[in-house]
């Protein structure tokens, strides 16, 4: 469904006058197969923020189109440094009717096929000059990972296939961001475009940041028990997802106290040295610390010192975990290789890969399948 991927990096510098910023950074290497209309586009915005435009954009909201109730919880804290932009390709359309059905279709795909909480864009404009909702200035995409909480995510539809984007979409888009800027959305104080098409590795062309360490729920915060436990082996070499089998949570205040249950269950009625996963993961977003990176779990019974052990609150044999929860957990998985409490080139693998239960449950298992690193029993990793 993708064509090209773009990314409009929105960075918050701090330099002091407009005239004296380096609008661009692009090598024309890069810009080379770029659309030179997206490129206007993104020239115009720095020329309408010295003029102070004022246009405001069409927004159809979710209402309007129809959208289904948005579960979506991970909140995106204003402004935001980024705009990630996308063209979605298969989805023609050239009037709000038409184009609506096309979200409608979208969203369905997003949550009963991707298993995701809603469509993955902050917001969608069509090729007829529209600007749809889609999670709003307010929650998180899933439309890049790593970017989700510090970027909006925008793409266009309802081109032909192999076409870019009509003037109406990008006059749509001109507005969309301004807008953004002016009302607080989007960080006014610089702005550096850098256009890189998908397969053009970031690496090798500018630094890009790494993606932050999701916020831990520290055990102080839930009250945790003290305990004395044997020691984890780091870096270790595998993580196995897991799912408790009990009650989901979906606040931080409910996800506290199935931590604590669960902790007082694994030590009172298991006789575990304390709870038995390294981290848990609710319904909520949060990573709460189980017993934490430096101590065994007592999850698998042979790969306690040389396995993270990550959990998901609640039962997901039917029903995935929602997004927020499958990012905070593959945040997470990312740090550990960062900070050194895992290894590069560690195996990912289900509960049930190892042992003869249930856990993750199907519906979590189809998508950490999906992920890097992930090694079915008698496989090979992904």
């Amino acid at each position: 469904m993708r064509m090209l991927l773009w990314l409009l990096f929105f960075s918050a510098l701090g330099l002091g006058a407009w005239g004296d910023s380096p609008w661009f950074s692009w090598n024309e290497t890069q810009a080379r197969d770029v659309s030179e209309q997206l490129v206007d586009l993104f020239v115009g915005i720095s020329q309408f923020i010295q003029k102070g435009r004022n246009g405001n954009p069409t927004i159809v909201s979710r209402k309007e189109w129809g959208a289904q109730s948005l579960t979506c919880r991970a909140l995106l804290t204003p402004p935001v440094a980024y705009v990630i932009s996308d063209q979605l390709m298969g989805m023609e359309c050239q009037e709000q009717n038409v184009c609506s059905q096309k979200l409608r279709d979208l969203q369905s795909h997003s949550i009963f096929t991707k298993g995701w909480c809603d469509v993955a864009y902050n917001f969608l404009v069509g090729d007829d000059g529209r600007v749809y909702e889609g999670v709003g200035w307010n929650i998180q995409g899933l439309h890049t990972q790593g970017y989700n909480s510090i970027s909006l995510g925008l793409a266009f539809f309802g081109t032909k296939e192999g076409s870019s984007p009509s003037p109406a979409a990008l006059s749509a888009a001109e507005n969309l961001i301004f807008y953004a800027i002016r009302k607080g959305h989007l960080s006014p104080r610089y702005i550096q475009p850098l256009l890189l098409e998908e397969e053009v590795c970031p690496a090798h062309e500018q630094p890009v940041p790494r993606k932050a360490c999701p916020s831990i729920i520290m055990r102080s915060s839930w009250e945790a028990r003290e305990t004395y436990c044997p020691k984890m082996n780091i870096p270790a070499k595998y993580v196995i997802i897991i799912h408790t089998a009990g009650a989901t949570c979906s606040t931080s205040m409910d996800c506290q106290a199935r931590v604590r249950d669960t902790q007082s269950y694994h030590m009172d009625k298991l006789n575990f040295c304390d709870i038995g996963y390294h981290f848990l993961v609710g319904q909520d977003g949060g990573v709460y610390e189980g017993v934490g990176w430096h101590i065994q779990g007592s999850h698998t019974y042979g790969y306690n010192d040389i396995a993270l052990g990550i959990a998901f609150m609640g039962n997901f044999v039917e029903k995935p975990p929602n997004a927020a929860a499958l990012e905070a957990a593959q945040s997470l998985i990312q740090c550990a290789v960062d900070k050194g409490y895992l290894t590069p080139n560690y195996l990912l693998v289900g509960h049930s890969d190892i042992v003869n239960v249930v856990s993750p449950g199907k519906a979590l298992y189809d998508i950490i399948s999906t992920w890097p690193h992930f090694k079915q029993r008698g496989g090979t990793s992904s």
